[in-house]
Parts: structure tokens; sequence; C-alpha cells
């Protein structure tokens, strides 16, 4: 476990590559109950459960600046999780011409 601590820059980029992976599918899933039962309509743009993934990197910071003092590990994520956005807004919101 002390693995996961370890503080690394690298580490920091496949934390925020690897956990939008497992959010996105827990968003996923509870967006496809709740239209079965009836209770939600659902998200009308798919492409909003991606930019929701991507909020579990934050929580992630949280833990890796202040709780684990782990300043390169959370540098990492954090400019995963810009280009994570950056690259949400190139593909999704494409000017026409």
């Amino acid at each position: 476990m002390n693995f996961l601590k370890k503080d690394n820059f690298f580490l920091g980029l496949l934390w925020g590559l690897l956990l939008p992976l497992p959010v996105y599918g827990l968003f996923y899933g509870l967006d496809i109950l709740l239209k079965t039962t009836g209770l939600w309509h659902g998200l009308q743009q798919p492409e909003n459960i991606y930019l929701l993934s991507i909020v579990g990197n934050l929580l992630l910071l949280r833990f890796a600046f202040v709780d684990w003092k782990s300043a390169k590990t959370g540098k990492g994520v954090l400019l995963m999780t810009m280009a994570l956005v950056l690259a949400f807004f190139f593909l999704y919101f494409k000017q026409p011409r």
C-alpha cells in the first residue's frame, strides 16, 4: 500500500488517468438504474457523464496535497485533470464552420 502513496509525478499522472474510469462506470450505472426505475429521465447528453467522471480527480487532489503531503503526485494528478478537461472541450464543443 505504500507504493500508492509514493510521491512521484508519473504516479500522479497514472492516478489522474485511471481514476475517472471507475467513476465513469459508477455514474453510467447509476444513470441507467435510475432511468429504468422511472425516477430519472437520464442525462440528456452522455458527455455529461464523462465530465462528471473527472470530478473524482478533485477528491484525489485533496488527498494528495493535504493528507498525503505528496506535492509531486498532486501535480501529476492536476496536470492530467487539466488535460482531460481540455480534451472534453475539444471533443464536445467544436464550433461549426
